[in-house]
């Protein structure tokens, strides 16, 4: 647990049973942070300019995944925040995953987009620059997109979900599942009540 030394560092210990009743057990760490580094809930989400489809001419100068979805790329964070619409942000590295979950996180972001496109905005953020010019391992943290310290990312995946001004309504370290996702977004896409509709909710 916890120490004075480091206030923020947690142990866990993980004990269950498999589907034929044998027990397992695990164990991790976790630090617990004062003060998230991601934006916060509620708070604005950073506009930033991402490349888009538009920008390229093939979509493997913007993206690791080998079978990309065209749609996560057809508009920039940015814009789509001034778009009036939820948002559903993936930043992932499909390629080059230190947990290998990000090609999975994507794939599960692409689904809620298939349920959703109309109502909703839907952006994949590559976290390596120039992921073509790539070879060999994991590139260094100094490639790194300009959102991925803006959006202050210790690690990857992260996936966000912004409602229609902007804000910053969920978000989701590692891998989250696609019901998961919809979920939250299903919260930002709830119309808003107008006052003379609460009353007439209230009185029915």
């Amino acid at each position: 647990e916890a120490t004075p030394a480091q206030p923020g560092l947690w142990a866990l210990q993980i004990t269950t049973t498999t589907s034929d009743y044998e027990p397992v057990q695990a164990q991790t760490a976790v630090i617990v942070r004062e003060k998230s580094l991601t934006p916060a809930i509620g708070s604005p989400a950073p506009g930033s300019v991402t490349p888009t489809v538009g920008d390229v001419e093939d979509l493997s100068t913007i993206t690791t995944d080998d079978s990309p979805d065209p749609d996560l790329y057809r508009l920039s964070i940015h814009e789509a925040l001034k778009a009036g619409k939820p948002l559903v942000v993936v930043f992932a590295t499909p390629a080059f995953c230190v947990s290998a979950t990000c090609g999975p996180q994507v794939e599960m972001v692409s689904q809620v987009k298939e349920r959703h496109k109309e109502e909703a905005n839907f952006i994949h953020v590559e976290v390596f620059e120039d992921p073509h010019l790539i070879e060999g391992g994991r590139p260094s943290q100094e490639q790194v997109v300009p959102a991925v310290e803006e959006w202050g990312l210790p690690t990857e995946p992260w996936t966000f979900v912004m409602d229609r001004e902007g804000n910053v309504h969920a978000k989701f370290e590692q891998f989250t599942t696609a019901e998961e996702i919809e979920q939250a977004l299903q919260e930002v896409l709830e119309p808003a009540i107008s006052p003379d509709n609460r009353r007439l909710k209230a009185n029915l």
